[in-house]
């Protein structure tokens, strides 16, 4: 079990860029290897990795206007801020579709 672990975590360190993957690597076999001993299973360890590896990668692009407003407050906790975003996007694509 401990192997497909350590697979996985060989697959999520491929995904980061070059220059963090021998850290990260190094980090998360260690994390593999000693996860038994706190009561963690080391295949959660290695989807963990993955989860992260995926994370790290980033954006593959830009995001702009309402969009880059939208993602910012995705986790907001302003309420008024989120429906503004949602009446001005309404009123844009509203717009377009009129004209």
């Amino acid at each position: 079990m401990s192997r497909l672990a350590l697979v996985l975590v060989t697959v999520a360190a491929a995904f980061l860029p070059v220059d963090r993957r021998a850290r990260y690597l190094e980090q998360w076999r260690a994390d593999v290897l000693g996860a038994a001993e706190p009561g963690l299973s080391p295949l959660g360890v290695a989807f963990g990795a993955l989860r992260v590896a995926r994370a790290r990668r980033g954006a593959a692009t830009l995001p702009v206007g309402v969009l880059a407003l939208a993602l910012r407050l995705r986790e907001s906790r302003h309420v008024l801020a989120v429906l503004a975003v949602l009446l001005i996007a309404n009123l844009g694509g509203g717009i377009l579709l009129v004209f």
